[in-house]
């Protein structure tokens, strides 16, 4: 397994388009169908950014999957005191190669990067009725602190 740094959006747009298939089936309210064209110009926009970071994930030399993240700044206030934590922006793992182990050494190596840059603290999210996604990060150590609720007024 090999973790490779890319600036080609064509790649990540490709990577990215069954996870958006499985988010546009699932969730069609909020999310939109897969579009190449959208994703690739998405990805531009994101790989010029300094704090966006991503990696390809490669078994024997295939693309196996990415993931994505950034670092995020939270300034004190009256209530929360000042801290800085690195966000789990995107993580893929193609249908092909899961269950071999690579999104449990995605996670170990982004909380590699995360120590590396002095950052204590990662935080993601998922959706709740995502019972895989729950239990792959609860398997890992991570733990629900904050939840956003909603209601639909339609």
């Amino acid at each position: 397994m090999k973790f490779i740094n890319t600036k080609d959006p064509q790649i990540l747009a490709n990577l990215n388009k069954p996870v958006q298939d499985l988010h546009h089936q699932k969730y069609p309210r909020f999310f939109k169908p897969y579009d190449e064209d959208v994703c690739v110009a998405f990805f531009e926009r994101q790989l010029k950014k300094t704090n966006w970071v991503v990696f390809l994930v490669q078994m024997n030399g295939d693309n196996a999957g990415y993931a994505s993240y950034f670092t995020k700044d939270y300034q004190e206030n009256p209530f929360r005191k000042a801290y800085k934590s690195l966000y789990v922006d995107q993580i893929c793992v193609l249908d092909g190669f899961k269950g071999k182990g690579i999104g449990k050494h995605i996670m170990h190596k982004i909380e590699e990067d995360a120590r590396k840059a002095g950052i204590s603290h990662i935080e993601l999210s998922y959706w709740e009725p995502n019972k895989e996604a729950r239990g792959f990060y609860e398997h890992l150590g991570y733990n629900t602190y904050s939840r956003i609720v909603g209601k639909s007024l339609v």
